[in-house]
């Protein structure tokens, strides 16, 4: 098996125990995300823990605030 199908099969695995509710997944999901060194794989990592209800490591900004005026001129 290749490491890129061996990276594969692990995030499967990871999001099938994401699907399945799986109480343990949270800290295998961060021993992942904390030996990655690729930034796609960090954010999908970081997107199944937000699935959780789990708080995000340092690349996901916080959820903007709909209508935010002054937000949305800062960014446009």
């Amino acid at each position: 098996m290749t490491e890129k199908e061996f990276d594969s099969q692990i995030f499967y695995l990871l999001a099938k125990a994401v699907e399945e509710n799986d109480p343990k997944v949270a800290s295998k999901i961060r021993e992942v995300l904390n030996s990655s060194k690729d930034l796609s794989e960090m954010r999908y990592l970081e997107g199944l823990l937000l699935m959780l209800g789990e708080s995000t490591g340092e690349l996901e900004d916080p959820p903007d605030i709909e209508d935010d005026q002054e937000e949305y001129w800062e960014e446009y």
